[in-house]
């Protein structure tokens, strides 16, 4: 993909999840997408090769709550195990008021995070070189509105998210489908998590099935 197609893919693809992307934002996710291509060359940060790919899977899925949250679900959001900025860098791109912070434990994933906000001027966005249940607040940040995940198994979540997420906030998996049953058995543990609501929707040019599960901490 060339520049101009790039630009196009990212602006119809936004369309389709529900965004009205400006250049500006474009231009930020375009570089940033460069680099992750750059620095992919020589360390593990994607598994996808095609440009095609890492647009739909990574960026645009990672776009696709912020329809739905971005207002009623505070300031403060966490994103944990986010690898290479996904999903919590690349919605700091989009919506810059947001107090963002980055849970992630390998060093070198944090590194290119790190070059990715100095480049691109992100401000109220810190970075963590950890694992979430090895993480006690406050020393080392403020509890969340709302604590995010692509990459974390739930129960990881659930029996850390006392300690990171504020009473009232939200939790919230990124998951290809909603399994009803699975999802009670796994919060009968946990009396102080009930369940919000489950978003289905699918991928822009593809048929992947995305569902957005959310969860209140009482």
């Amino acid at each position: 993909m060339d520049e101009k197609e790039r630009y196009e893919f990212f602006k119809e693809g936004g369309k389709q999840i529900g965004l009205d992307l400006i250049p500006s934002q474009i231009h930020d996710l375009n570089a940033y997408l460069s680099e992750l291509i750059r620095w992919n060359q020589k360390m593990n940060l994607t598994g996808l090769k095609k440009t095609r790919d890492i647009i739909i899977k990574n960026f645009l899925d990672a776009l696709t709550p912020i329809p739905y949250l971005i207002n009623g679900h505070g300031s403060r959001w966490m994103d944990v195990g986010t690898g290479a900025g996904f999903p919590g860098l690349a919605i700091k791109i989009i919506q810059p008021e947001l107090e963002m912070t980055l849970i992630e434990p390998n060093q070198k994933k944090t590194a290119f995070l790190h070059h990715i906000i100095g480049l691109l001027k992100l401000r109220k966005v810190s970075v963590i070189t950890d694992r979430l249940e090895k993480i006690h607040p406050p020393e080392k940040h403020e509890k969340a509105d709302l604590l995010l995940t692509r990459a974390l198994a739930p129960k990881t979540v659930f029996s850390a998210a006392k300690h990171h997420v504020c009473k009232g906030g939200t939790l919230l998996f990124f998951q290809s489908r909603y399994e009803k049953k699975d999802w009670e058995s796994l919060i009968k543990k946990y009396s102080f998590v009930k369940f919000e609501r489950s978003i289905s929707l699918n991928l822009p040019f593809c048929n992947d099935p995305r569902t957005l599960i959310l969860f209140e901490i009482q």
